[in-house]
């Protein structure tokens, strides 16, 4: 697999490459220090994996994947030291979402994304969000809800939203809901990865799970679920929101997320 590095920083680079050369199947084809320099490697070099920093000095790593969509465009891995990025990133089509210091467990988690059939990553409108542990474990952990005095681990991208509910949260699927002795405020972080999204200050939702938005006024959304669940947002959190999910209103019908 051929790949490209851009980030600004130098040092940054050289851990990237040093990463790379641990596995044998990974060939760094270039490296590019700004926007426009990735640009133009894509296009002559033509790599089947970008590593894309995010904040580079002449644009963003978004930028250069749209820039990009003119050509045979590569996949790419989008790296930062800013967790806020995260759901945006996979709403541009990220494979993965790496922050920085890069650890090796994480980079060959997101390799094995890359290396996966672009077919099997078509399925959904917004890409699956392979990511560290959404709870205060080890990266492998998955969530665990009770139910009827059973415990269950439950993947979090099969979790469509999860609502605070006094000294513990209500977690809910397509089919199911489960309880457990957490909180909104400690999961919002370590899920930002796994493409959850705070719309207010007792909800978290998973942004793969939203079918459509609708403007509710005052600067609040209505979102629906595809399971048909419908979730509104707080005003207070509009800026997160629009950050994460550019919407656009389109004049007589719903918002697309």
């Amino acid at each position: 697999m051929r790949l490209v590095i851009v980030d600004d920083e130098p040092l940054a680079r050289s851990a990237l490459v040093d990463l790379c050369e641990r596995d044998e199947d990974l060939q760094v084809v270039g490296e590019a220090d700004c926007g426009a320099a990735a640009i133009a490697a894509v296009e002559r070099l033509q790599p089947d994996l970008l590593l894309l920093d995010i904040e580079l000095p002449d644009m963003t790593g978004f930028d250069v994947l749209l820039a990009s969509r003119a050509q045979p465009t590569p996949r790419a891995i989008m790296i930062t030291a800013h967790a806020h990025h995260a759901v945006r990133a996979f709403a541009a089509g990220a494979l993965d979402y790496l922050l920085k210091p890069v650890s090796s467990a994480r980079f060959l988690t997101a390799l094995d994304r890359a290396r996966e059939p672009a077919a099997t990553q078509q399925g959904s409108r917004v890409p699956r969000a392979p990511a560290p542990s959404t709870t205060a474990a080890p990266a492998s952990r998955m969530l665990i809800g009770e139910r009827e005095h059973r415990l269950y681990p439950l993947d979090p991208d099969k979790i469509e939203y999860i609502e605070s509910d006094g000294n513990y949260v209500t977690i809910r699927t397509a089919t199911a809901e489960y309880i457990s002795r957490d909180s909104i405020k400690r999961l919002a972080p370590l899920l930002g990865e796994r493409g959850f999204l705070r719309i207010e200050r007792s909800l978290l939702v998973n942004v793969h799970a939203i079918a459509y938005a609708e403007p509710a006024g005052r600067g609040s959304f209505a979102f629906t679920l595809a399971s048909g669940s419908r979730l509104h947002s707080s005003a207070t959190y509009r800026h997160e929101i629009l950050e994460a999910l550019p919407l656009v209103r389109v004049p007589g019908g719903r918002s697309s997320a």
